[in-house]
């Protein structure tokens, strides 16, 4: 396999891109006016700024192109446009609300890799935006899955705020001259090998599976179906929210898993305020870092269900529940019969890959849904403090692909000083995203009020 093609976990990636789903992945931060002059950047010292980071910046000067027919894995090649390309400013004055809209206008727009795998826009004038003393500035990054993770948002940050060269583990060389006939030609020949040696490693993997009891891979029972699994469609509706999870750190459980209780009982009321009933088997769909697993690719991310433990009451005593769940919910990801069965599926050849990942599969409202919202948590530990050009940095977000059937998205990204959960949806399926955002922000008072001082 050449260096610069993807693998086929984020060749995936690509392909559910190319299908429809919505799963470029944005990221946003937000820095203080008022430290450095109160007066917005104008748009000739943006452009100069991140024209500037153009090294810094260089694992992501790469476009897709594909292999005729789909005979083999995408290929990353070097895109040499310059960096203020892909920068759009926004000057005009915005309120915090109207520049989330915004941001949900921009999230409604997917990008097309083959053209550009990346794209930014900027804010500089942001009023009302919690945390900052006067207007502020908002800096948004959508970038396609098929490049980037959730765990280089660190590295990422400080490639743009803070000096540091941008890395993704992962990640190989782009080229400047794909061989795409030469794969192409390859992928056909290779073709009856590949599925002899898929069938006769899955058969392999089934007895191991069997004779050592292996039941350690994601645990997705069908959950009960609600008003929130539903099929998704491109609009979206954003929210960014601080809060205050300083407090909850030391507590015994982890910020993760008091976001997932917060959410629990957030979602549990909004439900329960639109006339739906609450499952008792309410459920999240997560994310789950897999460093050093090679066969990923640089989406070094696994996911497995949690369950949130909708009927236990007491506060403290679902933290616990959740908390529980999640740590043996976080191993399935990493567990030999997971990368064993993607390690198999990258025999797979790669039209057939296509197929399966390029293919857009219609809604079923009889089938059972795989939970009732997604959650990423991220944490990053700067080794530098970031700022944009003196200016200081207060919060940052970002969000989780929409699951196709899972009308709510949410995160929770953390830093030293900070934690924001930010969240995503359908306004056509979920129009009172800010019901439910207050909602949570309740919950996590409760949730503090509940748990033992740190």
């Amino acid at each position: 396999m050449h260096n610069a093609q993807l693998v086929g976990n984020d060749a995936a990636w690509h392909y559910f891109a190319r299908a429809g789903r919505a799963t470029d992945w944005p990221m946003w931060w937000v820095f203080d006016n008022a430290a450095e002059s109160a007066e917005p950047m104008p748009p000739a010292d943006i452009a100069e700024y991140f024209g500037a980071r153009t090294d810094l910046l260089e694992p992501l000067r790469r476009r897709i192109v594909e292999v005729p027919y789909g005979l083999g894995h995408p290929f990353w090649v070097v895109d040499n446009s310059p960096i203020d390309q892909h920068v759009t400013t926004h000057s005009e004055a915005l309120d915090w609300a109207k520049c989330q809209q915004r941001l949900g206008e921009i999230l409604a727009r997917p990008l097309d890799a083959r053209v550009s795998a990346w794209e930014m826009h900027v804010f500089p004038d942001v009023s009302g935006i919690p945390t900052c003393t006067g207007t502020g500035t908002v800096v948004l990054i959508f970038v396609s899955h098929a490049l980037i993770a959730g765990p280089s948002m660190t590295s990422l940050s400080e490639a743009l705020f803070a000096d540091r060269p941008l890395w993704i583990e992962g990640l190989g060389p782009a080229t400047p001259r794909p061989p795409l006939l030469r794969t192409a030609l390859r992928g056909v020949l290779r073709w009856p090998w590949q599925i002899r040696e898929f069938n006769a490693r899955v058969a392999a993997e089934n007895v191991r599976i069997v004779r050592e009891a292996d039941d350690s891979g994601p645990h997705t029972p069908p959950r009960t179906r609600t008003v929130v699994n539903q099929r998704v469609g491109a609009e979206r509706v954003v929210r960014s929210v601080p809060v205050d999870l300083a407090s909850l750190r030391g507590s015994g459980a982890t910020v993760t898993a008091v976001g997932l209780t917060a959410v629990s009982f957030a979602l549990g009321r909004y439900l329960a305020q639109r006339g739906s009933p609450v499952p008792e088997d309410l459920a999240a769909f997560i994310t789950i870092a897999v460093p050093g697993a090679t066969v990923l690719g640089v989406n070094r991310i696994g996911s497995d269900v949690v369950d949130l433990s909708a009927t236990t009451t007491d506060l403290a005593e679902r933290v616990r529940a959740v908390d529980a769940e999640l740590r043996v919910r976080k191993t399935s990801a990493s567990s030999a019969r997971e990368l064993n069965r993607l390690a198999n599926a990258e025999l797979l050849p790669s039209r057939i890959f296509r197929a399966r990942y390029g293919t857009y599969p219609p809604h079923d409202d009889t089938a059972p849904a795989l939970a009732h919202t997604t959650l990423t948590s991220i944490k990053c530990d700067p080794n530098t403090p970031w700022s944009l050009s003196g200016r200081p940095f207060r919060f940052a977000g970002m969000l989780p692909p929409v699951y196709p059937d899972i009308c709510l998205a949410q995160s929770f990204v953390g830093t030293p000083e900070t934690c924001t959960f930010s969240a995503a949806s359908d306004p056509a399926l979920l129009p009172d995203l800010d019901t439910y955002c207050a909602l949570l922000t309740d919950a996590v008072r409760e949730i503090t009020a509940a748990l033992p001082a740190a």
